[in-house]
């Protein structure tokens, strides 16, 4: 029985052998990017906050990294929010939880996220749609 169990998985990993298998794992570890959100008041209301790390396991566990480079191409607009740190390296970009789904949702209609990650973000409209989401979430001119 363990036998058959660990034969299922690559020789000394948690990684599935089989692409099913490993498509239920990463939807699983993409659908807890939200576990711990950060609560913060804006205009007297209670608001849930979510760090670029969150944001980026939302988006296809891809890393922070990455998104800081999107964000420095334009690709995807500066976070509004910030929250101070005591790293000396920088304040922290902070997203709502609108902000999070309406990206995840743009991005799988236009098609990057797994299986399609391979996709370029140039050839979709993922950029300009992502622009016009935070400006209506934010409700800019």
């Amino acid at each position: 029985m363990v036998d058959d169990f660990l034969s299922k998985f690559f020789p000394g990993s948690s990684t599935p052998l089989d692409f099913e298998a490993r498509k239920a794992v990463k939807e699983k570890e993409i659908g807890e990017w939200d576990a711990k959100p950060l609560i913060f008041n804006v205009g007297g209301v209670p608001t849930e906050f979510f760090t670029i790390g969150q944001l980026a396991t939302a988006l296809g566990n891809r890393s922070a990294n990455t998104l800081r480079a999107w964000e420095k191409e334009a690709i995807i607009p500066k976070s509004p929010y910030v929250k101070s740190s005591q790293d000396p390296r920088g304040r922290r970009r902070l997203y709502t939880r609108a902000m999070v789904e309406g990206m995840v949702r743009i991005a799988q209609e236009e098609g990057v996220l797994w299986p399609h990650k391979g996709t370029r973000l140039t050839e979709t409209q993922f950029t300009p749609r992502v622009l016009q989401l935070f400006k209506t979430l934010l409700q800019l001119p």
